[in-house]
């Protein structure tokens, strides 16, 4: 898979973010728990208004300053985990998911499938060799709404490029992975209004069951997702190979 070291990195960065985020939280935490404590050692410490008031104001300014952090942290979390356009998670925060996914199967044997889709314009439009953007994100959004109708609440699904949406599924083996995708392919299956007319679009689909011999780590899982959506782009139009 040609871009598997750079989704490596992405998941290392992800992984680092999160940890240096908690450890800002807990800092907060502390600070506000423990504003200001003074010991009084048989009576022979004493603290003049002019540092007390400086203390005050160190304190008041920390607090702001917490709050403040809090809400960074929680808009950097939104802007790293969701995608704009379907508001399905990110690609790194998908990835993120996949990767603590798959070290709990490892662990616990606890199964899962991945069930990858491509949206698929093209087949349909010989002639069509170039989709708009504003044209592209308005089908990427409609298939993500499509996905979001269907998936359990356990269930996680990510944008993991221009026109391929990846969902998680724990829990869950190819069987069950390709009930659920014949559902969202039957769903997408339609024509829409586009700025280049009305577009019939479907999609392709593939599913990896965590129990393949290959998914031992993420780029293994990752290069079986590829060559399922190879394999169903040479079978397609409209089909979900396993």
């Amino acid at each position: 898979m040609k871009d598997a070291p750079a989704i490596l990195h992405d998941i290392r960065t992800i992984r680092d973010i999160e940890s240096s985020l908690e450890e800002a939280e807990t800092f907060i935490g502390r600070v506000k728990a423990n504003k200001v404590r003074l010991t009084l050692n048989n009576g022979n410490i004493s603290i003049s208004r002019e540092e007390m008031a400086k203390i005050t104001d160190l304190v008041i300014t920390l607090e702001r300053s917490g709050k403040a952090l809090e809400s960074a942290v929680r808009y950097l979390r939104e802007l790293m985990a969701y995608d704009e356009v379907t508001q399905l998670f990110s690609r790194r925060y998908l990835f993120h998911l996949l990767e603590k996914e798959l070290h709990r199967a490892q662990r616990y044997d606890n199964p899962f499938a991945i069930l990858a889709f491509e949206i698929d314009p093209f087949s349909h439009n010989p002639e069509l060799k170039h989709l708009p953007q504003d044209d592209q994100n308005l089908l990427m959004a409609e298939a993500a709404r499509v996905v979001r109708k269907f998936i359990r609440d356990s269930d996680s699904g990510g944008r993991t490029g221009e026109r391929t949406i990846m969902l998680l599924l724990p829990e869950t083996d190819a069987k069950g992975a390709l009930v659920l995708g014949e559902r969202i392919r039957k769903s997408i299956d339609k024509t829409y209004d586009l700025s280049i007319g009305k577009t019939p679009m479907t999609v392709v689909g593939g599913i990896v069951e965590s129990a393949d011999p290959a998914a031992t780590d993420m780029a293994g899982l990752l290069y079986l997702v590829d060559q399922k959506l190879t394999e169903a782009r040479a079978k397609g139009p409209n089909v979900i190979v396993k």
